[in-house]
């Protein structure tokens, strides 16, 4: 192997690409050494040996034939025209295979999804390196391969993991809601907003750590001295740790989304920084923010969405953590916009209907306004085309929360019954009402986001 390191993270992503059921008969790239090491028709990807990892570049590519050569031309070219990227794999879960086949574009239908993924998901027009390059143009990282699956792309492979997870998260949205009612798309000067933002500012710092992981070189992330000065808030804070990782694991969240906060006392909350990936954060790295002012001390600076978990924790007193998700299915019915009534296994957790805030930006004092609002007494609230808010007496409790949640998602969203529907009429007084969206995508035929 002519680079070891990069083998060892190909084999990585391609085992936890592989157990997620992302990847089957794809392929995964990166670009170094002034070619590509491509993984071969052959390879296992739940185990990926040493030999099926090839290296071939632009010249020795006429040494291989039929769809391997199909393959490494499709992503040394998509490499090429995305000038920041130096990853990408062709995926093909079930259900980015199965709108593969519809050759549409993917409206954007949630934030994660226009910040990691693009402001649309086009769909080449036939699986050449002209269409996948035209079709990867403008504001995307990814495109779909007609009855093929997708070709996504990444500064990092960490990234081109993230951007899988996601954009399987927003087909599954796009596929799983048009019985109940399809989704709301998010408007297109919102997405270009979403994806500039992410790209040149909240992606920047963690996207530099994952390089120099994958480059074997030793990740600093801390920015300044650690507010986690006694064995009381490291208790705490690595009790939030565990509780991050574990979001990632159950994919309630993906990459660096989601944030979570603690309550110390009647003035302050521990809450995780921002733009950290959960499995390198450090417990010394939580910060803490003082409720009222939010002004805050420690090594990283806190996450952007600090203002919805300081006025939820000083809202309500009996709470003592606040989570914020981007769950599978719980976005889903976020996209949808629209609040949920609660089946009634569910009820003793989560109550009798789950409402939903009017969309804004994340990070903005509109999203605060709004998520405040729209919660009310409710121990948890769907963010228009973002996400969840969860607040529970402890952290045990909030995940409790989450995971009924999420299971209560999931049963509406697979189920036949439409009885069991979003609950408009059956919102609770001063519940918002669902988003309201400028001129967005429009998800049949053409793009009409074009530059």
């Amino acid at each position: 192997m002519k680079n070891q390191q990069i083998y060892e993270n190909i084999k990585k992503y391609a085992a936890e690409l592989s157990e997620a059921g992302y990847i089957d008969s794809g392929y995964i790239g990166v670009s170094a050494d002034e070619g590509l090491y491509i993984t071969t028709p052959d390879a296992e990807f739940a185990d990926l040996k040493e030999e099926q990892v090839a290296f071939v570049t632009e010249k020795g590519i006429e040494e291989i034939d039929g769809n391997f050569r199909a393959a490494a031309v499709l992503l040394l070219c998509a490499l090429k025209s995305k000038k920041k990227a130096s990853a990408a794999a062709i995926v093909d879960s079930e259900s980015i295979l199965a709108f593969s086949k519809r050759r549409k574009t993917l409206p954007p239908v949630l934030d994660d999804m226009s910040q990691v993924v693009g402001v649309s998901v086009r769909a080449a027009l036939k699986n050449t390196a002209v269409e996948v390059v035209a079709a990867l143009s403008g504001l995307r990282n990814a495109c779909f391969l007609p009855d093929a699956g997708a070709l996504v792309t990444g500064r990092t492979l960490a990234e081109v993991y993230t951007a899988t997870l996601v954009l399987d998260k927003a087909v599954t949205c796009y596929l799983l809601t048009e019985k109940k009612g399809g989704t709301k798309k998010l408007g297109v000067v919102s997405a270009y907003i979403e994806h500039i933002g992410y790209s040149l500012k909240y992606s920047k710092k963690n996207q530099a750590s994952q390089k120099a992981a994958e480059e074997g070189k030793e990740v600093e992330l801390a920015e300044q001295p650690s507010a986690i000065v006694t064995d009381e808030l490291m208790k705490v804070a690595e009790e939030i740790k565990a509780a991050g990782v574990r979001l990632v694991k159950e994919n309630l969240v993906q990459g660096t989304w989601g944030n979570i906060a603690v309550r110390l006392n009647d003035k302050e909350m521990l809450a995780t920084p921002s733009a950290l990936d959960y499995e390198m954060l450090k417990p010394e790295q939580m910060a803490i923010v003082d409720m009222q002012t939010l002004e805050w001390k420690g090594s990283n600076k806190p996450t952007s969405e600090k203002g919805i978990h300081a006025k939820l924790l000083l809202a309500h007193p009996e709470s003592n953590a606040t989570v914020h998700t981007h769950p599978f299915y719980g976005s889903m019915l976020a996209a949808m916009a629209t609040p949920l009534a609660v089946p009634e296994k569910y009820r003793d957790i989560l109550g009798d209907v789950v409402p939903v805030s009017k969309f804004a930006p994340p990070g903005t004092p509109w999203l605060v306004k709004n998520a405040t609002e729209a919660i009310g007494d409710a121990p948890c609230c769907f963010l228009a085309h973002h996400g969840v808010i969860v607040r529970g007496k402890d952290l045990d409790d909030a995940f409790v929360i989450c995971r009924a949640l999420e299971d209560a998602c999931r049963d509406y969203l697979t189920s036949d019954d439409d009885a069991a529907a979003t609950a408009e009429s059956a919102a609770p007084a001063g519940a918002a009402a669902p988003a309201e969206e400028p001129a967005a995508i429009e998800a049949e035929g053409k793009d009409t986001a074009e530059e």
